[in-house]
């Protein structure tokens, strides 16, 4: 049984296809010669990747040794009376260092250094803005925006006063959304908050909750800073009505407002 194993074993290392060598070529190797082809041929396979191109060498042995040439050079070789084998292993380093360029793998070429990415920069601007209620509600707002990847986030916090209204109103305004940004241009929507007080009859205070969008063209101008055209408008979900003289008079179902003011970034 152990001898049929034996027998499988060396017909499957039979049947293996094998490796393909390097190809080496000796020509011009003449009887003079200390060392034959096959000794010659063994000590470079030992010194040589075993894969690549083929190697081609013309050895012509001369009084003191031989002469090797290779890839268009070529060397004298002093063999001290050495032969067989070890002459070989003696001409077969010289052979390496002759045909070494030609066998060596070019390093890849690094790769391009990454640009860091910018860091996102807050951009801070103050927006004067009138809006559309029964009268006009006066009012500006610190406008932050934070950008982030084709996005940023926006906050607007400030106040205004009804002017030329039936009311005396005044109250906070803050829009807290997010958009997108061009070139020139933003688009931004989100909540807004609207916290009013009223001054007249025995006074209220109530807060005004919606929905708004803008769109704000900025022109620039100076590197750092933009002057900020804004239109837009806001939608409540709650309004508040008021009884005064004999008239009603109720805060906006929608409220268009246009702006204008300075951007920059720190």
């Amino acid at each position: 049984m152990r001898v049929l194993s034996r027998s499988l074993l060396l017909v499957a290392l039979l049947a293996a296809p094998a490796a393909a060598e390097r190809a080496i070529v000796i020509s011009e190797l003449g009887t003079a010669a200390p060392f034959s082809e096959g000794e010659l041929a063994d000590a470079l396979r030992m010194r040589l990747p075993p894969a690549g191109a083929p190697v081609h060498v013309a050895v012509s042995a001369t009084a003191a040794g031989v002469i090797v040439a290779a890839r268009g050079a070529s060397r004298a070789v002093e063999l001290h009376g050495r032969t067989g084998p070890e002459a070989a292993r003696l001409v077969a380093l010289v052979v390496v260092d002759l045909v070494l360029d030609d066998l060596a793998i070019a390093p890849a070429p690094p790769p391009p250094p990454v640009a860091a990415a910018a860091p996102a920069q807050t951009i801070v601007g103050v927006v004067g803005s009138a809006a559309q209620w029964d009268g006009v509600l006066a009012g500006a707002t610190l406008a932050v925006a934070v950008p982030r990847d084709g996005w940023f986030a926006a906050l607007d916090i400030g106040g205004g006063t009804l002017v030329g209204g039936g009311l005396h109103l005044s109250g906070g305004i803050v829009r807290l959304g997010a958009g997108t940004r061009s070139r020139w241009l933003d688009l931004r929507a989100g909540a807004t908050f609207v916290p009013l007080v009223v001054d007249d009859g025995d006074g209220d205070s109530t807060v005004l909750a919606g929905l708004g969008s803008s769109v704000r063209l900025r022109v620039p101008l100076w590197s750092r800073g933009d002057v900020v055209l804004a239109a837009g408008g806001d939608v409540f979900a709650t309004r508040t009505r008021y009884q005064l003289a004999g008239q009603m008079i109720e805060t906006p179902l929608v409220a268009p407002w246009l702006g204008v003011g300075l951007e920059v970034v720190p």
